[in-house]
């Protein structure tokens, strides 16, 4: 809208002012008998004037206030449509479609001496003929009528629609290029618009003869759903009907027993009622309830229709993954007995080895400054690579995939230098799989996946958008949020309530996404002269209540050696010591088989047992010595292990008290584990030179640069 200034005009007023000024200068009685007028059906109450909606049927749902003492005069609350009402001037463009300018005429003997008001005709918005509201009864033309029957068939209520037109008859399009429409419930033989006391699912009869059921919004998805042979239904009044204050008005017990399905509306509106919906057919005992993703990139507001329209893969998509189940305990139901449980049970899949399960929550606790975010990023990295025989944690990877990082302390800039530590080659260029990295300092700060309010410990908005997301990833194999602090604004140190909360939360995001979803949590501070002795005490030290450790699947742990120990291991390994270099870890909880022996770490380094630091070392030594063309051997000559260990000067220090009888047995285990093989370089010769199973020895394009006997 425009105000037009005039040139005779002292001053003027825009909209906002307009109605202020209707409100006050139009007497009480007036503005009364106006209401009563607009609407016929209304019943006066003392104080209240009450009617069924802004339609204009009879009924409770809408109470306005006309006592004129009252600072809510002519205002009230449509508890239907949850339409507000903002006085006179509201209920005449609602009840009557009359536009301002034709409210400021009527009322024109009571604001003689207001200021000039005028709109820019050129910006009018075409005008509705709402006069449908006082006019329209049964034998009113419609443009599309949908039956509400019972279990037999017969009639409960019917909904029409009655399209909107401008003054020239023309349909009148909203925000996003669909008509706009008005629709009336007739019920029994009341010829006037009237809403059912008990208002019914749609599609009764064959809701009754079928399992599955498909819930969308509004009567011409589901129409459009049963005629591709689905069973569709939908709940009155779309989604400005349903609400919590009026969910009592709706009868969801056709659902008991049944496998709801979810599609909503690709809005926000489309979403809260669907979630209202899922919780009603719960309550009404559905036997399961999945709610269903839009795909990304769909437009706003799109449907079940607009996916019909384009020829969108139906069947796929009530099939997919990306969605959220909830089912109904029913202790009665057989489904439940034991003897469900038949054939080979499914094999538990790790994503790192026997250490860390795939697909459950993982609480990883440290000690500050222990490098947990080294070690998560150092993990992602790797199951992202998709390069086999690749270790973390003391094991190996054993799943690859896409991951996700968010970290809530580190920017980009030292989550980039790590990476640089981490890859100083820059493989992650080719990486087989997608890793995510989200540095939350640099894009508006952390948010809350689990908050407390109210009404109990709830995901945030923030999460849920980003959720949204996070299921509609294919093959995501981990997430990782870090830390734990400040993604859950609740007490979980000391509240079992909200540790649970969390723990049950990290579990479904587990189950529907198939990642390990893995939250990095701090340790219990302890004094500099105490030092952890078993995983049963660093267990104990994970900073929480027990339902926090208790809740998730598995807990793996880090914490400090004593001093001698950890300069025993630097001196081993040829490092110097620092303090907060060694540590050991292991799983320290776990629901199912898992390996539980303390490994070695040291900051910056390769991580595992002595052993695994040493098999690490020697293989990365073999694959050097291929590259630069000095291949070596196991024991034969002077390009033998140990020999060289004395005369080359990059020999990692780590295999310095190494036996022979131990380098024999690392490389029987990178051998068996086809890190490494055994290659001739003549027809005579014997299989003595050491190489990894993909270097140049594999492919026959080893060259010798050093050593006599090195041909």
């Amino acid at each position: 809208m425009s105000i037009i200034r005039l040139g005779n005009t002292n001053r003027e007023m825009n909209s906002h002012e307009l109605v202020e000024l209707i409100s006050q200068k139009v007497p009480p009685e007036v503005q009364i008998d106006e209401l009563r007028n607009t609407y016929p059906n209304g019943v006066v109450r003392g104080d209240q004037f009450s009617i069924g909606s802004l339609s204009g049927e009879a009924g409770q749902s809408l109470k306005i206030d006309i006592n004129p003492r009252s600072p809510y005069f002519m205002k009230g609350q449509d508890f239907n449509g949850a339409s507000g009402i903002g006085g006179i001037v509201k209920i005449l463009m609602e009840g009557r479609g009359m536009r301002l300018p034709e409210i400021k005429e009527l009322f024109g003997n009571y604001l003689d001496d207001s200021p000039r008001f005028v709109r820019d005709e050129q910006s009018e918005p075409p005008i509705i003929n709402r006069s449908l509201r006082q006019q329209i009864n049964v034998n009113t033309p419609f443009d599309t009528e949908h039956l509400y029957l019972n279990a037999d068939g017969e009639i409960l209520c019917m909904v029409r629609r009655y399209n909107m037109r401008d003054g020239a008859g023309n349909p009148v399009m909203d925000d996003h290029g669909k008509p706009k429409k008005e629709f009336r419930q007739f019920t029994g033989t009341n010829p006037y618009p009237k809403m059912p006391d008990v208002r019914p699912l749609y599609n009764i009869p064959n809701i009754s003869a079928s399992e599955k059921v498909i819930w969308v919004e509004g009567e011409k998805c589901a129409d459009a759903l049963n005629e591709m042979g689905f069973t569709a239904t939908c709940t009155m009044g779309g989604a400005g009907m349903l609400s919590r204050k009026s969910a009592s008005q709706f009868d969801f017990s056709p659902l008991h027993g049944k496998e709801l399905t979810i599609w909503p509306d690709n809005d926000n509106a489309g979403k809260k009622v669907a979630e209202l919906v899922q919780d009603l057919a719960m309550n009404a005992g559905a036997r399961s309830v999945t709610m269903l993703t839009p795909p990304a990139g769909k437009p706003e507001r799109w449907d079940a229709a607009d996916a019909i329209a384009e020829s969108f893969d139906i069947a796929n998509f009530l099939n997919t993954t990306i969605k959220y189940v909830k089912k109904t305990i029913n202790l009665l139901d057989e489904s439940l007995l034991i003897k469900r449980f038949q054939g080979q049970a499914p094999e538990q899949k790790f994503l790192i080895g026997d250490t860390l399960p795939l697909g459950v929550p993982i609480i990883f606790s440290a000690a500050g400054d222990a490098g947990k975010g080294m070690m998560t990023l150092d993990l992602a990295m790797k199951v992202s690579s998709g390069q086999p025989m690749s270790s973390a944690f003391g094991d190996h990877i054993t799943e690859f995939g896409n991951t996700i990082i968010f970290t809530a302390e580190d920017d980009e800039g030292e989550m980039h230098r790590r990476i640089e530590r981490l890859d100083p080659n820059n493989s992650r260029f080719d990486y087989e799989h997608e890793i995510r990295v989200v540095s939350l300092p640099n894009v508006g700060g952390v948010f809350p996946i689990l908050q407390e309010t109210s009404d109990g410990y709830k995901t945030s908005v923030e999460f849920d958008k980003i959720y949204a997301q996070i299921i509609q990833m294919q093959n995501l194999k981990l997430i990782v949020f870090d830390p734990l602090a400040s993604f859950v604004h609740a007490d979980v140190n000391s509240d079992p309530a909200a540790g649970a909360a969390l723990t049950g939360l990290l579990a479904q995001v587990a189950t529907e996404t198939g990642a390990s979803v893995m939250m990095c949590h701090h340790m219990t501070k302890i004094k500099d002269d105490v030092a952890v002795a078993s995983p049963e005490q660093a267990r104990n030290m994970i900073r929480g209540t027990s339902a926090l450790v208790d809740g998730v699947r598995c807990a793996f742990a880090i914490w400090q050696v004593d001093e001698s120990t950890g300069r025993r291991r630097c001196q081993d390994l040829g490092i110097e010591y620092q303090r907060n270099r060694c540590f050991d870890g292991a799983v320290v909880k776990s629901n199912g088989p898992a390996r539980r022996d303390i490994r070695h770490f040291v900051r910056d380094m390769h991580s595992g047992s002595n052993r695994e630091i040493k098999k690490d070392a020697l293989f990365s030594w073999i694959s050097v010595c291929e590259r630069e063309g000095r291949a070596l051997t196991q024991q034969s000559g002077a390009d033998a292990i140990l020999q060289r260990m004395s005369a080359d000067p990059d020999a990692p220090r780590t295999l310095d008290n190494c036996t022979q009888r131990m380098v024999d047995g690392i490389v029987r285990e990178l051998l068996a584990e086809g890190r490494i093989g055994k290659y001739s370089f003549s027809r005579s010769g014997g299989r003595k030179w050491l190489g990894t199973t993909d270097g140049d020895m594999s492919r026959g394009e080893y060259e010798a640069t050093t050593a006599t006997e090195n041909v």
